[in-house]
């Protein structure tokens, strides 16, 4: 019999993937990934389940469930597994004592590492398809680390930073972090109002 792997692949370019990782996806029999995440490493002769291709999360979910004890199966998720990931539900279709997590590298630690800015002392919320009271966490935090999505994105940000009188603050953006295109920016909050990402972005705010 053997556990459920749940493997967090980093924020994206292989350099930053952990030796463990790859050892682990390696030894996997079963993957279940996003198409981009398959990319960063070899997936032949592996059994592939695709989140977003038209099959419900729920349905691969259940695959999992009922193959991992016979053969050797994995989830490979971005950034860190415990960081708004895969394994909240994991643990709905398979009994935590069977899980075991492989970490990795956040793009919010990656992005703090980057702008050479300690987290310790901030607030990480997602608005990746979620809603936060997100002029609450400005209110109580002077430091935010947030994962965007098209609509809670770099402007949705500022816009409620402006709501709230705090125009002084500052927002770091990072776009395609830790690829050979990556994208850094530092606005100001009325600048940070017309801005437009490119893809998904995460962003860092210095709230004064």
């Amino acid at each position: 019999m053997y556990p459920l792997k749940i493997i967090g692949l980093g924020p994206g370019h292989p350099d930053y993937i952990l030796p463990i990782a790859l050892k682990e996806i390696e030894a996997a029999e079963v993957i279940l990934c996003g198409t981009r995440h398959a990319e960063s490493f070899d997936a032949s002769g592996k059994e592939m389940l695709f989140i977003g291709k038209g099959t419900p999360l729920s349905e691969l979910m259940d695959k999992v469930a009922q193959v991992y004890q016979n053969r050797k199966t994995a989830l490979v998720v971005s950034g860190d597994c415990g960081f708004y990931s895969l394994l909240t539900y994991a643990k709905k279709v398979v009994p935590e004592k069977d899980i075991v997590c492989i970490p990795g590298i956040s793009s919010l630690q990656y992005f703090f590492a980057k702008l050479a800015i300690s987290w310790e002392d901030a607030k990480l919320i997602s608005l990746h398809g979620r809603d936060q009271d997100l002029a609450a966490a400005l209110a109580e935090n002077k430091k935010l680390g947030i994962l965007t999505d098209k609509n809670n994105n770099t402007a949705f940000i500022a816009g409620i930073l402006q709501s709230a009188g705090c125009e002084n603050s500052m927002l770091y953006v990072g776009e395609e972090l830790s690829y050979p295109n990556e994208k850094i920016t530092r606005l100001t909050v009325a600048e940070a109002l017309s801005y437009q990402e490119e893809g998904l972005a995460v962003v860092v705010v210095i709230n004064e």
